[in-house]
């Protein structure tokens, strides 16, 4: 079974940030690298990920549901695939696993740009 609303939602904690967004958005200007191809597109926009938090915090079924651009898709998918574990949703005081839909920011993802 998956959980779309647990009793409690799953998170994710990365650095010192104390929320989910502070977190997601920290991670993705630590870990993701743009492609120097896409720098210039000038894009704008989210795109929307959908992705299960399985009971061990470990990510599965990542999948696309909105994009700007298949290059830039398919990096962020990467990135998300990277991601360390989750603290899960909670279900009855037991670990469910939580299907969760994330949009990332496009601006975000300006940080950082791949080397050649």
């Amino acid at each position: 079974m998956i959980y779309i609303l647990p009793e409690v939602a799953p998170t994710f904690k990365y650095d010192t940030c104390t929320n989910l967004v502070s977190s997601v958005k920290e991670y993705f200007m630590d870990n993701y690298k743009m492609p120097k191809i896409l720098i210039d597109n000038g894009y704008a926009g989210r795109v929307f990920v959908e992705f299960v938090i399985e009971k061990d915090g470990y990510l599965s079924n990542v999948k696309l549901c909105r994009g700007i651009d298949e290059a830039l898709d398919k990096t962020v998918i990467e990135t998300i695939k990277t991601m360390p574990q989750w603290i899960p949703g909670i279900n009855n005081e037991k670990n469910v696993r939580t299907k969760l839909i994330l949009p990332i920011s496009i601006h975000w993802l300006y940080g950082r740009i791949e080397d050649e």
